[in-house]
């Protein structure tokens, strides 16, 4: 019987659940399990509203307690949106909105920077029966995220994760007038168990993860003081948008998640360890998104080897034609991936049969592992599209796509033979294979003279990613320009990637970032 039902802990109708017993009202019911994606789905499409909002900034709300300081220490995945501001942030958004495109730029909402509109929209669509304007008045503008597993298999059985907790943090402004609005939602629906503390509308699905949660806090402390979860947020930028964590090893031990887990690594059942941690930020000329995979193993393989690999792919990316249009590079990888591979740290790789039919057909070309790395890869590799179709980027049905690879310090002979072989075929044309001062080069279509790295834009997308060992780069100016609707394709920048591990290689950190060019 949940805690707000008969013989509860809670009374009827208390703080901490719906009224027991009797008919539920309309609106309650089997739309419940519907109704709780909702703030998951709906988290989007704040964060997009927010650049839009932030344009008339508030500086009078600096953040309070975070979602992280009510959640149970053995939480295993978090998320949580914070739209709170202070002055520094302020100007790095204030940069960010002038590179906008004017399209974008003129659909900015110039109202009174009042974050707690979007988490009240958010609210009221969960809950159509809610007042709108009640709960504007104390929901505040951050909002979290918590699973935990539970040896109570009671808990998370009404929302179908029996033996694993869930709630959402909504922080409050008005506690008060909060307990009025939920202590009458929660008669109308029968999946609606909430708490109120320290700043925070704690919302859970069933009454059992209530209850657990006070428990997981008891026995494991808060989240925030959880060392490895501290440790890793603390590498993340502050101020962010948006913050996520989740605990890879627990997570893959959850039943329902295991199977994903394993089908993304392609080696069948395996033990994996790890944590992975990210933040959605606005730092002056770029929106980013910047991640982290720490203590990351399946089956004891790791990713250290990484760490081997020289930096400098942002340079090699840039001797690419200017007008390259998609762009990925790497340095180093040869001899990284050489050593791991004599070490063994691929054999969850090498193990696999798919992998096993690759190396068979890289020797039918010479390209023996672990050498056909070095001969195939070279000490620096870039590849680029620098190109369009006739009927677009996105189009499969127009011209040859033109196209570049770059190996420095590559085998000709070897590249020669894998790409008439077992790319190309002995039916289609070869592109043009030639070598240029120790750089293979593979070539498809024609170039422009200049190079990637004189195109300010790259540059300013590319900013402080000389670290990185892998790196991307995706031109959003020339896509844009084939057939799309916006109105001036020049002033959407561009799509930057890197991939860059830490010097004990414990650590890979990555950056997904939007740089718009709408300020030139």
């Amino acid at each position: 019987m949940p805690p707000g039902g008969p013989g509860g802990p809670f009374p009827p109708g208390g703080p901490h659940g719906h009224p027991s017993g009797g008919a539920v009202p309309p609106g309650g019911g089997g739309g419940g399990r519907k109704r709780w994606l909702i703030p998951v789905a709906a988290t989007t499409a704040v964060l997009v509203m927010a650049g839009a909002v932030w344009a008339s900034v508030s500086l009078l709300n600096f953040g309070g307690n975070q979602p992280e300081a009510v959640l149970p220490g053995n939480t295993v995945a978090f998320g949580e949106v914070d739209l709170s501001i202070d002055g520094s942030q302020a100007v790095e958004l204030m940069e960010f909105i002038d590179q906008l495109p004017d399209e974008v730029a003129e659909e900015i909402d110039t109202g009174d920077g009042d974050m707690n509109e979007l988490f009240a929209d958010v609210f009221t669509d969960a809950f159509p029966e809610a007042d709108k304007a009640s709960v504007s008045e104390w929901i505040g503008d951050g909002a979290g995220a918590g699973l935990w597993p539970s040896d109570d298999e009671e808990v998370g059985s009404e929302a179908g994760t029996a033996g694993m907790g869930s709630v959402i943090a909504l922080s409050v402004e008005d506690e008060s007038l909060a307990e009025e609005d939920l202590s009458s939602l929660s008669g109308e629906y029968d999946d609606l168990y909430y708490e109120i503390t320290d700043g925070f509308a704690l919302l859970t699905p069933d009454g059992a993860s209530l209850a657990d949660m006070e428990r997981q806090v008891e026995e494991h402390g808060t989240l925030d003081s959880a060392d490895e979860f501290s440790s890793d947020v603390s590498d993340l930028p502050s101020g962010s948008l948006a913050t996520a964590w989740g605990d890879l090893g627990a997570l893959s031990e959850v039943e329902g998640l295991s199977g994903e887990f394993q089908a993304g690594t392609a080696t069948g059942p395996a033990e994996i360890s790890g944590r992975a941690s990210g933040a959605l930020h606005v730092d002056g000329s770029y929106l980013e998104v910047q991640s982290s995979v720490t203590d990351w193993s399946v089956d004891g393989a790791d990713m250290t080897w990484l760490s081997e690999a020289e930096t400098g792919s942002v340079e090699a990316v840039g001797r690419l034609p200017e007008n390259t249009v998609m762009a990925f590079g790497a340095t180093g990888l040869d001899s990284a991936l050489s050593d791991a591979y004599d070490d063994g740290e691929l054999d969850f790789l090498t193990d696999n049969r798919d992998f096993q039919q690759m190396e068979r057909q890289l020797n039918s070309v010479g390209a023996h592992l672990p050498e056909g790395f070095g001969a195939l890869l070279g000490t620096s590799t870039v590849f680029g599209i620098t190109g369009q179709g006739s009927d677009g980027f996105f189009e499969g049905t127009g011209g040859q796509e033109s196209f570049m690879y770059r190996a420095e310090g590559a085998d000709q002979q070897v590249l020669e033979d894998f790409v008439n072989d077992l790319v190309v075929g002995p039916y289609g044309q070869p592109p043009a294979i030639d070598e240029e001062d120790g750089t293979v080069v593979v070539q498809e279509g024609s170039s422009s003279t200049g190079a990637l790295a004189d195109d300010p834009v790259f540059e300013q997308t590319m900013q402080e990613m000389d670290g990185a060992v892998v790196s991307g780069f995706f031109d959003l100016r020339q896509v844009l320009e084939q057939g799309s609707d916006v109105a001036d394709p020049s002033q959407w920048g561009a799509v930057g990637l890197s991939v860059t591990p830490n010097e004990e290689g414990n650590q890979l950190s990555g950056e997904l970032r939007w740089s718009p060019s709408g300020g030139e």
